[in-house]
């Protein structure tokens, strides 16, 4: 009887441990991340400072190019988004020597690990429609802060509309 007690015991420690340990994940179904997001946006030609870094550089936007917004556990390019990335597209025609780097953020819902997935899902969304558009691939480079690197560090909506984002990083002229 003693045995049964043990491996009872045991069970029950072991069902404690994995539902204390596991993390509620949100999780987006094919058809919803297929779905246009009618949340995203664009940051205007401007909202920057014109900088030129090293790749995982400090992220300061180019003032040439618009940062592209997302909706919330989304990486869909909502029409704004493909009309910003239309105007980056023919920036980097008109530059043709200039590299740049693409970083994926989000905003601080998630665990560390699902944002640095979304975040790089963001930022080969971007680099994606950009090739589609005619910009050599080997000019752009990804990189994912996920919510590591927040724009507004609010707890809001608003703020976190703001960090859903893919900032463009001149890294050579």
């Amino acid at each position: 009887m003693k045995f049964f007690s043990r491996i009872y015991s045991l069970v029950l420690c072991a069902i404690l441990v994995a539902s204390v340990s596991c993390s509620k994940k949100d999780v987006v179904s094919d058809e919803a991340a297929m779905a246009p997001s009618d949340s995203s946006g664009v940051a205007g030609i401007g909202e920057g400072v014109d900088t030129t870094g090293s790749a995982g550089d400090s992220g300061t936007p180019m003032s040439e190019m618009e940062i592209v917004y997302y909706g919330y556990d989304s990486y869909n390019l909502s029409d704004e988004a493909r009309q910003a990335l239309k105007t980056n597209a023919d920036w980097m025609k008109a530059n043709s020597s200039a590299r740049i780097q693409i970083e994926g953020h989000c905003d601080e819902r998630g665990t560390v690990e699902y944002n640095m997935a979304l975040g790089d899902r963001r930022a080969n969304a971007a680099k994606s429609y950009l090739v589609r558009l005619g910009v050599s691939a080997s000019r752009i480079e990804t990189l994912s802060y996920g919510k590591e690197r927040p724009a507004d560090l609010g707890h809001s909506e608003s703020a976190w509309a703001k960090n859903r984002r893919a900032v463009f990083v001149l890294l050579s002229k």
